[in-house]
């Protein structure tokens, strides 16, 4: 929690000030009990919380402070896994505060260790997963849970190091907390052996705002991008499961032409066993911003694919995709992409790509035999996903790729175009088009691969240029994300455009950029500024591993900002959460090693999902950030990378039986 939040004792006197004030705006509820979350009542009276970047309320905070009784009075045996604790366990461990000076390292969630908080969860977040390491011998641990609301303390017994915190007692403690930390005191004994127990105590907190949304993100066994190997996976705030949100097989678009444009991609272009014509590779995606298809970018040669992920549609063409833009998209040689709500509207719903240079067609433009590497020259191009625009070719009349290339010449300008950079000496990729479509945050490499970050790099830097309306404009670089011999590539705009977080890594010569080891997640205010390193690259301190060093990269945004404005004296300060999401390959259980191929990383450890809070004090404009929260219910099977955090509008994950 922001530091004025987490005093103990002015805590309990905002609890009756702000929630009971509630009940004025809650139509006198009072301090009943009722969360008021189904009719948007507030967690304080008259909250103007910001909510996707507009006017809105935060979910009401119940009250049952000093004596909330959510905790159950007798101790909670883990029964799981065939291996249940002695029924006499506490008095093994004796009283609660006898343990000695060391203990389990606790590996999730993250706890406060010195003036360091402890990791910070959404109000609505799924439940905390309690993983530690266990000193040598120790067969039998305690879990202890106080809050400053609740009366009494939650105590668990298990005989594994992992415990989870049941659903019926974490939805009242999140509920129910009011700014005081959570804190948790993990003691460890062997059984067989008996003495002091050891001991580990830290905290973590719980905001006064939740998270909102659904993520999608790849997950992949293998560098052999094959249909086999990856997919897209999501779920939803709060679920404890997966479904499979996107696969490569239920793709309908059979119409990718190969780099020249004379036919179909096929097994002559890349035999990996899919039907001519068909997407190969879905890992790097964003969300529309109605939430109901993701776009990406396929396999060589790097086209573009629009899918629905929306039920029985799911891997259909959008119905306003026309075949002229998929023709477009169907391009070689274009890189990232990104969409924008601004410009997402019956008439106006472009995408931008980064478009490398053609060494064949008119104008520069078209299909090409020749891939373009290395690119010193990529550009960003905008596409009309509704043009009526139509490309066809005879193949009896003369070069199919001269008419192909000829008809797409024409259409510069009006179907797609590329986008004046002006003043940019470098490649541009890797691009944020901002949610009010106003501005492009991009990467500018001097070295680019296929519309990506290329090899060889002696600068990479995030710049911005106005969209102006398709015209562009002078480019300039982010103040704060372009430092010289660093790298800061992977741009990403908050949704309400307010920061930028970004991957940053300290010496460009380290090799190739994608999945760096040293490689980790900052944010800076999209106008420049201080950038600020997260909390959420470190590992606990007490796992022997270090950042720079876990490969941390690949940062989205929630779909939800949430302000809290001031209540009293106590609680004076307004304050602003925002979530983000990356991935990181810090050891986990499950963990493997990627196989290794022509494409692989010169790392190939496999990677898993974070969420991390930053929060914004309005009064002084500092930004605190926090350590990292693991998505326990993510697969440790798959190597799991960039996610994407929107309204997407994916089925629900199945609940349990």
């Amino acid at each position: 929690m922001p530091r004025n939040l987490t005093r103990a004792q002015p805590a309990r006197r905002i609890a009756a000030a702000v929630l009971c004030a509630t009940a004025l705006a809650a139509a006198a509820n009072g301090c009943s009990g009722d969360t008021n979350e189904r009719r948007g009542g507030s967690a304080f009276a008259g909250a103007g919380a910001i909510r996707d970047g507009r006017p809105g309320l935060a979910p009401m905070i119940q009250s049952c402070a000093p004596d909330c009784f959510d905790f159950p009075e007798q101790p909670v045996f883990d029964t799981d896994g065939g291996n249940a604790p002695p029924p006499n366990a506490a008095s093994l461990f004796g009283a609660p505060d006898s343990m000695g000076s060391s203990g389990a390292c606790v590996l999730e969630p993250q706890l406060s260790e010195g003036k360091a908080p402890g990791a910070l969860f959404p109000r609505n977040w799924l439940r905390p997963r309690f993983r530690w390491q266990p000193l040598a011998g120790e067969d039998l641990w305690e879990i202890r849970i106080t809050a400053e609301e609740q009366k009494r303390p939650l105590v668990a017994y298990t005989k594994r190091t992992t415990w989870s915190l049941p659903k019926e007692l974490w939805k009242p403690l999140a509920e129910h907390n009011i700014g005081g930390p959570v804190t948790v005191t993990i003691r460890g004994i062997a059984t067989s052996k008996g003495g002091k127990p050891s001991g580990t105590r830290g905290t973590f907190g719980i905001a006064p705002a939740q998270a909102s949304g659904k993520l999608v993100y790849w997950a992949t066994t293998s560098s052999e991008v094959r249909p086999d190997t990856s997919k897209l996976v999501g779920f939803d705030v709060g679920d404890e499961g997966v479904i499979d949100a996107l696969r490569v097989q239920q793709v309908a678009n059979r119409s990718i032409l190969n780099e020249g444009g004379r036919q179909l991609r096929g097994m002559n272009d890349d035999p990996r066993g899919v039907a001519p014509g068909q997407a190969q590779c879905i890992g790097c995606h964003v969300s529309t911003p109605d939430g109901e298809a993701v776009v990406f970018t396929d396999h060589w040669p790097w086209d573009v694919v629009i899918a629905s992920v929306q039920g029985s549609d799911t891997g259909r063409a959008p119905s306003y995709l026309t075949p002229g833009a998929q023709r477009l998209l169907s391009q070689p040689w274009l890189g990232m992409t990104t969409v924008s709500e601004g410009h997402w509207r019956a008439g106006d719903r472009l995408l931008v790509a980064s478009y490398s240079p053609r060494n064949m067609g008119k104008a520069g433009v078209g299909f090409s035999d020749g891939s373009p590497y290395p690119s010193r020259s990529d550009g960003l191009a905008w596409f009309d996903l509704e043009t009526t625009a139509t490309f066809t070719s005879d193949q009896t009349k003369g070069d199919v790729q001269q008419q192909l290339n000829d008809q797409i010449a024409a259409q510069l300008g009006m179907s797609f175009g590329l986008i004046p950079l002006l003043g940019e000496t470098r490649s541009a990729v890797a691009p944020s088009f901002s949610h009010d479509g106003k501005s492009i945050v991009y990467t500018s490499a001097d070295s680019t691969q296929d519309g990506r970050i290329g090899p060889n790099n002696q600068e990479v830097d995030l710049h911005v240029v106005p969209f102006n309306e398709r015209q562009g404009g002078a480019v300039k670089p982010l103040l704060g994300a372009a430092e010289p011999k660093v790298a800061e590539y992977y741009p990403a705009y908050s949704k309400d455009d307010r920061f930028v977080a970004f991957t940053r890594v300290a010496k460009i010569d380290g090799g190739p950029i994608y999945y760096r080891p040293d490689g980790e997640v900052y944010v800076v205010p999209a106008g420049g500024g201080d950038a600020t390193r997260l909390l959420a690259n470190d590992p606990p301190a007490c796992s022997g591993q270090k950042s720079p060093g876990v490969i941390n990269s690949w940062p989205k945004w929630s779909p939800a900002v949430t302000f809290i404005p001031p209540q009293n004296e106590e609680f004076d300060r307004p304050h602003t959460y925002y979530w983000v999401i990356f991935s990181s390959a810090r050891a986990y259980e499950g963990q493997f090693m990627l196989p290794k191929s022509q494409s692989s990383a010169n790392d190939s450890r496999s990677s898993q999902l974070y969420m991390a809070a930053v929060v914004v004090n309005e009064g002084d404009k500092t930004i605190e950030t926090f350590p990292a929260v693991y998505l326990w219910n993510q697969d440790p099977k798959t190597s799991n990378l960039t996610p994407a955090w929107d309204d997407f509008k994916i089925p629900p994950v199945p609940g349990p039986d």
